[in-house]
């Protein structure tokens, strides 16, 4: 959070010197209202730029065995351009390498996914999904395992629904 502050408030400074410095060029004195401006609207595009980009630029460098698997735009009031095209702040990702079959039943699997959002910390979940009974339930700090590593039992189970990003381990 702090960086992208700073970056905001060195891209307003550097757009007042490319102005102060065409005026010096021109050999005339800017408007005392046009450098304050010009750095408003220069840090206004580029909060708006790393807004829209962020996916795409955090997705492109995560490794191959990482997959996306849902993504979130969120809409936001005081943003009124994310009315009209709200840009992706957050997605769910599996990560392939950490996918666990049960020796004991194939049909149940450990998944980690990772739940990463723009200015938070990535966290990372444990589920144990049970492909034939189409559900999922969460594995905590809490939760009783067996000698493979696997849960003796859930507290709570959730049905999984087609579109659950976690149908995907099923396949």
């Amino acid at each position: 959070m702090y960086v992208f502050i700073l970056t905001t408030v060195v891209v307003g400074f550097a757009c007042a010197g490319v102005v102060m410095l065409l005026f010096r060029l021109w050999g005339r004195k800017a408007p005392k209202y046009v450098i304050p401006f010009v750095a408003a609207i220069g840090m206004f595009a580029y909060m708006i730029w790393d807004e829209y980009s962020w996916f795409d630029r955090y997705s492109s460098r995560l490794p191959g065995q990482i997959s996306i698997v849902q993504t979130f735009a969120d809409e936001n009031p005081f943003a009124p351009w994310t009315l009209i095209s709200a840009p992706v702040n957050r997605f769910t990702a599996i990560d392939s390498e950490k996918i666990v079959v049960n020796p004991d039943n194939p049909d149940q699997k450990r998944v980690t996914t990772l739940l990463l959002k723009k200015g938070a910390e990535t966290l990372a979940l444990t589920h144990l999904v049970e492909c034939g009974a189409n559900r999922r339930g969460y594995i905590t700090a809490q939760t009783e395992l067996d000698a493979n590593g696997f849960p003796t039992g859930i507290d709570e189970w959730f049905a999984m629904n087609d579109d659950d990003p976690l149908r995907s381990v099923c396949n």
